[in-house]
């Protein structure tokens, strides 16, 4: 004769199903807290075939073939080596203008084309590199999206300076990840003269709790901040391109797409409003164009403009020309 089961209680059920759900919450959160992190810190590698590539079906390659390079290598935080290369013409040498751009993350050096041509046609002498972590020459190394890589930056900065004895113009030039090196390199350096912010992030922390916030995960934040910092020794709060701009006496021009749905426009929108506090800053949206995608929608020319436009309102040129002896010549 068969025994009958034990009837399991309405409470005993309910007590399995909340500690069921406690338990799917929380390997869900330690999944964002280490997921986060990790796809951040260990970006995925692109080739210089696979950007170069992308470049010109984006119609943004323009005349880069045709430009003179000389490929070296600077060492960084920790002695950490940088793969850097100088993009000049005939024209740029000897004008003394220069121009660091600092690209974004899962990219590499030659995501600068895009931007090199309008620089080039304004006399600046481009230096492109790998950020650390970054690039197919480049040691494997943590991304922390500007922390590390902004006093990277300040290395290649001195570097250039050094190598290159007659800098009378140094700009800076980034790119989502790229802006944030860029603006967190100011904390270590007052040998820039000016910096354009392309949809940029205000902060590490910001930027993720906004992207988990966007999807109503609110608490996933938090514990990707814990991931950075526990994991990784990353404080995501102190990864801060608005609080480097506190003080700072650089003018900054801000880009930013107004379609953008990864950095939102916010974030270029709080930054210019704390800049132009400390030194002159400009904020350009520009219309229908998404995450990185300002240039190729708005067109060399106008993004040229731009740039020429801030250089002189700004009295970068000025100085500038006062430095080198110009008199009345255009940008």
């Amino acid at each position: 004769m068969s025994k009958s089961g034990k009837k399991v209680s309405k409470k005993k059920v309910l007590k399995i199903v909340l500690i069921s759900l406690a338990v799917f919450i929380v390997l869900n959160l330690l999944g964002a807290a280490i997921g986060t992190s990790t796809s951040i810190t260990h970006p995925k590698r692109a080739s210089y075939d696979e950007v170069i590539t992308e470049m010109q079906e984006a119609g943004v390659w323009g005349n880069f073939s045709s430009y003179d390079k000389e490929d070296y290598i600077v060492k960084g935080l920790d002695g950490y080596e940088l793969h850097c290369s100088k993009i000049s013409t005939p024209e740029t040498v000897g004008t003394g203008k220069y121009l660091i751009y600092s690209h974004g993350h899962q990219s590499n050096m030659y995501a600068g084309s895009k931007y090199c041509d309008a620089f080039i046609e304004l006399g600046f002498t481009c230096i492109i590199y790998d950020l650390r972590g970054h690039g197919p020459q480049n040691e494997k190394a943590i991304c922390s999206m500007g922390g590390y890589e902004g006093q990277d930056l300040n290395y290649i900065i001195e570097d250039t300076y050094s190598r290159y004895g007659d800098v009378k113009l140094l700009g800076l030039h980034g790119e989502s990840m790229g802006a944030s090196t860029t603006l967190n390199a100011l904390r270590y350096t007052d040998k820039v003269d000016f910096a354009v912010a392309d949809c940029g992030f205000e902060s590490l922390k910001f930027m993720v709790h906004d992207m988990y916030n966007d999807m109503y995960l609110y608490p996933f934040g938090a514990c990707a901040d814990l991931g950075f910092k526990l994991i990784y020794g990353i404080d995501d709060e102190e990864v801060s391109g608005i609080d480097a701009l506190k003080g700072s006496n650089v003018p900054v021009l801000f880009v930013h797409g107004q379609a953008d749905d990864w950095i939102d426009v916010e974030n270029s929108e709080d930054m210019y409003a704390v800049a132009s506090q400390y030194a002159y800053s400009e904020l350009w949206l520009v219309e229908g164009a998404g995450h990185a995608r300002s240039r190729e929608i708005a067109g060399e020319q106008a993004y040229k403009e731009h740039i020429e436009s801030f250089l002189i309102n700004s009295g970068v040129m000025a100085e500038y020309e006062a430095e080198a002896g110009i008199e009345g010549e255009a940008a």
